[in-house]
């Protein structure tokens, strides 16, 4: 008997509609954490759909890149394929004209990280970075400094 849960597996070949995977369907919002405000940015759930992810990333900007918006962002990248595409994408979003002061990833693997750092660093990003496996510790560490 395992310790660990197993792994879930998904038939990708059952999926009719992607459009309709409740990654895609959730929506990504801003909420208040601590006194601190919070974009929680939802790229989870969307497997191996690199096009559906950056879509769905393209649409929230519109949303978050306002200054009215939080300066403070998580982005959950849980149960999707980390692609270099998505990674300049996210890279690209986050290092324009809107200015974040502290941005999470959480759900990364080691090589996504990797990857995600070095593409920030070529666009030299200014924000304080994690990388936080637990979701309520990624938001206590959003926030530890804007209390």
């Amino acid at each position: 008997m395992s310790l660990f849960k197993s792994p879930v597996v998904i038939n990708y070949k059952n999926i009719k509609d992607p459009r309709k995977l409740p990654g895609f369907i959730k929506k990504s919002f801003c909420m208040s954490v601590d006194g601190g405000d919070v974009w929680f940015e939802h790229l989870d759930g969307i497997y191996e759909y690199e096009t559906l992810v950056v879509e769905k990333l393209i649409s929230d900007y519109e949303t978050f890149r306002y200054p009215s918006m939080p300066s403070l962002i998580a982005v959950n990248l849980y149960e999707t394929m980390i692609t270099d595409n998505i990674i300049d994408n996210i890279a690209e979003k986050l290092t324009g004209k809107k200015h974040f002061t502290r941005v999470v990833f959480v759900g990364a693997d080691k090589i996504s990280r990797h990857c995600i750092r070095r593409s920030l660093s070529k666009r030299n990003s200014t924000f304080a970075l994690a990388f936080i496996d637990d979701f309520q510790k990624a938001k206590e560490w959003l926030v530890s400094e804007n209390i």
